[in-house]
């Protein structure tokens, strides 16, 4: 495509861009790998920083490459995860998360603490606290994939001993039936935006790079809210897929 007059910047770092993608995508450059410096660019096909920059910004922006301070530009898995809502909470799957990445267990983190309050939306569904809160970062192949964190009300938490990170067979939903408070049906509300410095340090985005914020409710039986939880997903590596009746 040739420049138009006045910005020739903005279309040498689109065709730069498409040539990078398109050997990602191809297996060409796998992921790890670092990508040309700007000064190797400028010197071997006379670009200028600016142009780089832009190419890289553009394949950050997609989720094909992350800038790590200090070492450079690199290549990230080109392949997005299905996130198959209703089929997460089939019986019988491993985990919920398991869903996500066709039947593989993730890497995760949890900690678990007691907080005297929580947001304003927390608040408002499952009333006053204190509350417990779970706090997970999931991982595969050493890929940070998700932040989630679910709220319960203290008192709920420790009857169901759900107040500690192993909440043994079965997991959370499994302890809170036997308290008599099995969750039966789940809400989700969906919202994107642009990481925050501490949501990109956390999920090792690039500055800029977008995320989506999913919030599920969970409730028992008699329709009360049981669990809050709070999930940040890498915006560029998830597809999310609903599937209902119609």
């Amino acid at each position: 495509m040739a420049p138009r007059k006045g910005e020739p910047g903005r279309y040498v770092a689109a065709e730069l861009a498409a040539e990078f993608r398109a050997l990602i995508q191809s297996g060409e450059l796998l992921p790890g790998a670092q990508l040309p410096s700007e000064a190797a660019l400028k010197d071997e096909r006379s670009l200028s920083n600016a142009a780089v920059r832009a190419a890289y910004e553009r394949l950050m922006a997609e989720g094909l490459a992350v800038s790590r301070h200090g070492k450079g530009v690199f290549v990230l898995d080109p392949k997005r995860l299905i996130r198959p809502s209703p089929r997460r909470f089939a019986r019988g799957a491993q985990s919920i998360q398991s869903a996500d990445l066709e039947g593989r267990e993730p890497d995760v983190q949890v900690d678990v603490d007691e907080v005297a309050t929580a947001s304003d939306r927390v608040v408002e569904i499952l009333g006053a606290g204190p509350f417990c809160r779970r706090s997970r970062l999931f991982s595969l192949d050493g890929r940070k994939l998700q932040l989630a964190a679910s709220y319960l009300l203290a008192g709920l938490a420790a009857e169901a001993g759900v107040d500690r990170a192993d909440t043994g067979a079965g997991g959370m939903y499994e302890r809170l039936a036997e308290v008599g408070r099995r969750p039966v049906k789940a809400c989700e509300r969906i919202y994107g935006r642009v990481a925050t410095s501490e949501e990109a340090q956390a999920l090792g985005l690039s500055k800029g790079m977008s995320i989506f914020l999913i919030e599920r409710v969970a409730y028992d039986e008699e329709g009360r809210a049981v669990e809050v939880n709070e999930m940040t997903l890498d915006a560029s590596k998830y597809i999310l897929e609903y599937e209902f009746p119609i």
